[in-house]
């Protein structure tokens, strides 16, 4: 699955440069003064988040919620395909059952998605693209009975950045006020620290329900 994922985004990537590049000669005054659909757009952007990660047999793991929130610029290629960048503060991770107990791993990261934005009809929309996610903090809460002396063996000590794929549908209520939902989902395994027997690799994955208000 992953891999088809990844041709996915790869197809999107080379969308958005071309779209991006054909948007320079593509569009003049006129057509923006007469449709919204042409005009470069701003919005404020708040989500509620649901996040988990897939892991291996030994370390099951449930939804945590979260938020995130942020700016994005709708950019038109035609008037069916818009390119949308963000920046997003967004608060994602996972509860956990291991053999040391309960534990939950809150998560906060800065995320830049670049997205094909794919209009059908008026008012729907289909989204996709790769995003860039870094890591600014990253904390364990432990359940009661929770060895002290284990800890330590459950903080994340992996790579800061990570590189997910985002695919979303939206609905566009009016010039002002649209509403969507997201899945995003790692590309590539995320190694948490040396020892796998406490902290196995996994993909950390997040479905997002949100409204953009445009500024």
């Amino acid at each position: 699955m992953y891999s088809t994922m990844k041709k996915i985004i790869l197809l999107a990537t080379m969308i958005l440069v071309a779209g991006t590049v054909s948007a320079q000669t593509y569009f003049n005054g006129d057509r923006a003064d007469y449709d919204f659909y042409y005009q470069t757009r701003w919005s404020f952007e708040v989500n509620a988040n649901l996040s988990n990660a897939t892991t291996g047999t030994n370390f099951n793991t449930g939804n945590l919620p979260g938020f995130s929130l942020g700016f994005d610029a709708d950019i038109p290629a035609s008037h069916s395909l818009s390119i949308v960048p963000g920046l997003l503060f967004s608060q994602k991770g996972f509860t956990a059952s291991t053999p040391s107990g309960d534990l939950t791993q809150r998560v906060e990261a800065m995320e830049f998605p670049v997205l094909a934005k794919f209009r059908s009809g008026k008012f729907v929309n289909f989204s996709l693209g790769p995003q860039v996610s870094y890591i600014v903090s990253t904390n364990n809460t432990y359940g009661k009975g929770f060895p002290i002396e284990m800890r330590d063996k459950y903080v994340y000590s992996g790579s800061n950045l990570r590189y997910q794929g985002v695919l979303g549908v939206g609905i566009d209520v009016n010039k002002s006020l649209s509403i969507h939902a997201r899945y995003s989902f790692d590309l590539t395994n995320t190694y948490s620290n040396g020892n796998v027997a406490y902290v196995p690799n996994h993909r950390n994955k997040a479905f997002q329900l949100g409204f953009g208000i445009n500024i």
